[in-house]
């Protein structure tokens, strides 16, 4: 239930809007952008008390095509107001995971966002979901990736350029998803950059929504300004039968050298890949898969105020 203060927030959605809704591209309006939970001192607040294990400090380099660039480094004892200036005045990402579900002072703006949603279309039940909030640098990327849930990308701060791909060949290979639900790689991609005359592209501005199809790939480039957005990752009956069915092709796969055909979520083999999904989930529960945690990049620099790029290389430090 929103409080007196967050019935000033909304969202605006088209009927174009409402009816593509998690189909095709749609952008809406909003002006949560004018919370003052997003001014540079709550910010700042915010990053000296959230938990630091559900923080990320990222950098990349310039090439769109160059994903093995994006790496981590350490904040050190700075704090969150000179975090956010490293961020201002460098080339660095920040992630500060579940910002959104687990503060008490943003919680009611992640529930008023989810509310708008279901609003906007009926038939939209999430079964689970979890946002943070994203701080970048004015020339920052993210690079082209797909993610295993549903996203809703709602931007605050600053100027970015959104492009999605449609998910389906050349942009997406479902093995590359179905390897990051067996936790074999991250969810970065291959990317060719003349898929952008195929993209759907956006600059999004203080005050804008952005959500597309399930696994479409997707890639940011910062326009200018300090950048701050909400991502929202959503799990739906439809993106948890989907996903189970690539599970299972990828026990197929690995498991029993069979390569599947079909990512149908109807029909008998959609069925048997059901049970083939639960089962082994099962099996994973109870005897564990020997596995290593999915790749993460090393502690490579910490961030350094001093620098032009807000970070040293601890390398050549």
């Amino acid at each position: 239930m929103r409080d007196t203060h967050m019935l000033r927030f909304s969202s605006q959605w088209s009927l174009e809007a409402k009816r593509d809704f998690r189909n095709t591209p749609v952008v809406v309006q909003h002006n949560y952008h004018e919370h003052h939970a997003f001014s540079d001192v709550a910010l700042a607040a915010l990053i000296d008390r959230h938990p630091r294990d559900l923080c990320d400090f990222c950098t990349m380099g310039e090439d769109a095509t160059d994903r093995d660039s994006w790496r981590a480094g350490d904040p050190g004892d700075l704090s969150g107001e000179q975090l956010i200036e490293a961020v201002r005045n460098g080339k660095l990402w920040i992630n500060l995971r579940h910002a959104m579900d687990r503060d008490p002072e943003y919680r009611p703006i992640y529930d008023a966002m989810l509310d708008d949603m279901r609003k906007a279309d009926p038939s939209f039940k999430p079964l689970s979901a979890e946002a943070g909030i994203l701080i970048s640098s004015p020339t920052a990327q993210v690079f082209c990736h797909s993610d295993v849930s549903e996203t809703m990308l709602w931007h605050m701060r600053g100027v970015k350029r959104f492009r999605t791909y449609p998910p389906q060949m050349p942009y997406l290979n479902r093995d590359d998803v179905e390897a990051v639900l067996h936790h074999d790689q991250t969810e970065d991609i291959p990317f060719d950059p003349a898929w952008d005359a195929d993209a759907f592209t956006i600059d999004l501005q203080p005050g804008m929504a952005a959500n597309w199809p399930l696994h479409g790939p997707h890639r940011i480039e910062n326009q200018s300004g300090l950048n701050v957005s909400v991502p929202f990752e959503i799990s739906t009956p439809q993106s948890r039968q989907l996903n189970a069915i690539l599970f299972a092709n990828g026990v197929l796969r690995r498991q029993f050298g069979y390569t599947p055909k079909s990512t149908a979520t109807t029909g008998l083999g959609a069925q048997f890949k059901g049970v083939i999904n639960l089962a082994w989930k099962l099996k994973v529960k109870v005897f564990g898969d020997g596995k290593k945690p999915m790749p993460k990049s090393e502690t490579t620099f910490d961030i350094d105020l001093d620098s032009s790029n807000g970070f040293v290389d601890r390398n050549a430090a």
